[in-house]
């Protein structure tokens, strides 16, 4: 009898300060992936001293993440809380990474990933292929307007791109998302603008 071997592939999460500690694939299909921080410090929420994150940890969160393999892929992690003994209410302040906003359902990568499906696309298009809330999805513009350009990042400004998204159903204002094809042939977004006139 053939014994199955069962094989595997490693993905990137493009997400850093974190350990996997376990996948799992739901019933209804979707991947998640429990992460742990492996940042020890905290700013303190009132005084702003950084504090050692050893004061247990916060409630789980689900942030959706990239697909993978065509999956609803979600991280799932219970950040870590520190304690300031210099104030003198010692409050404690829950630890947030540098890969999701506070409050957002969404890692930034993932929002990034929905502004490049909005180009050439409408909301309501994007909201369906991705299951994803029309809200959500106009949150996640908002989140990013008004973000400054790494232009360290940016090879080739030979081919810029303007393509202009509804803000709400009535089509009565507009974000403009502005992106560059790079000389590997990727579109790298610049900024997500209030509208064309504002300058990068």
């Amino acid at each position: 009898m053939a014994t199955q071997i069962q094989a595997t592939i490693e993905i990137p999460l493009d997400i850093p300060d974190v350990e996997v500690l376990r996948t799992e694939i739901h019933p209804d299909g979707k991947l998640l992936i429990w992460v742990e921080s492996q940042v020890e410090s905290v700013r303190c929420g009132l005084c702003g001293r950084e504090v050692r994150a050893m004061f247990g940890h916060g409630q789980e969160i689900q942030l959706r993440h990239l697909p993978v393999l065509g999956m609803e892929t979600y991280i799932c992690m219970r950040p870590r809380r520190g304690r300031c003994v210099e104030c003198e209410t010692e409050p404690t302040t829950t630890q947030v990474l540098a890969w999701y906003d506070q409050r957002s359902p969404h890692t930034k990568v993932y929002d990034r990933y929905l502004l490049k499906q909005l180009v050439n696309s409408t909301i309501e298009d994007v909201s369906l292929s991705e299951n994803v809330g029309y809200d959500a999805i106009v949150s996640a513009l908002n989140r990013q307007i008004d973000a400054k350009v790494d232009w360290e990042q940016v090879d080739d400004l030979s081919t810029v791109g303007i393509d202009e998204v509804a803000m709400s159903k009535g089509r009565k204002n507009y974000a403009a998302i502005i992106t560059a094809r790079q000389k590997d042939g990727k579109v790298r977004i610049l900024a997500v603008l209030p509208d064309r006139k504002k300058r990068l």
